[in-house]
């Protein structure tokens, strides 16, 4: 049997692994070095949800922490990733699923995600590679900050779903 992953459909913004890192050191977070989260601690017990939604209530104190995460795509046998993501919407595919994208990827931005993102924007001067030195151009994405729908694969690691989840996501009888 294959191993557990998990595909996910984002709406949010990419960023460079290297500067989303530089950022979360600025603030006392471990870098990510390109290991997702733990997507099943999120949002009390990751501290990358839990940074990014101080973030976000500083502008909206009604936020919902819920929204507000981290997502690096990794697939087996494949070197690590240099982009992340940072979402405020998403919705996870595991067999398939309609998406109705009003409801479940609203393209209207929460109050403070903006001023999230140009801050995360903003420590791409400070990034820094794996061994500590300056990140170089070949670290760091082309469209960095590039707000839009995305679709991330987590591959065995870190994601992967509930089993009482099945039902709202694989078809019958699987």
């Amino acid at each position: 049997m294959g191993t557990e992953g998990s595909t996910t459909v984002i709406r949010g913004f990419k960023i460079s692994v290297v500067t989303l890192d530089a950022f979360l050191a600025a603030h006392n977070v471990d870098e990510t070095y390109s290991a997702p989260p733990f997507y099943r601690h999120h949002p009390d017990d990751d501290p990358i949800s839990k940074l990014l939604f101080s973030k976000i209530s500083q502008h909206d104190q009604n936020a919902d922490k819920n929204k507000f995460r981290v997502l690096i795509p990794t697939y087996e046998s494949m070197p690590n990733f240099k982009t992340a993501y940072v979402a405020y919407a998403w919705v996870p595919v595991m067999t398939h699923r309609e998406i109705n994208m009003d409801e479940d990827l609203p393209a209207e931005i929460p109050r403070g995600f903006e001023e999230l993102r140009q801050e995360i924007l903003s420590y791409a001067e400070y990034a820094k590679d794996e061994y500590g030195n300056e990140a170089k151009d070949e670290d760091k994405i082309a469209d960095e900050g590039k707000m839009g729908v995305f679709v991330i694969i987590t591959h065995n690691v870190r994601g992967g779903y509930r089993k009482d989840q099945w039902e709202l996501y694989a078809p019958e009888g699987l």
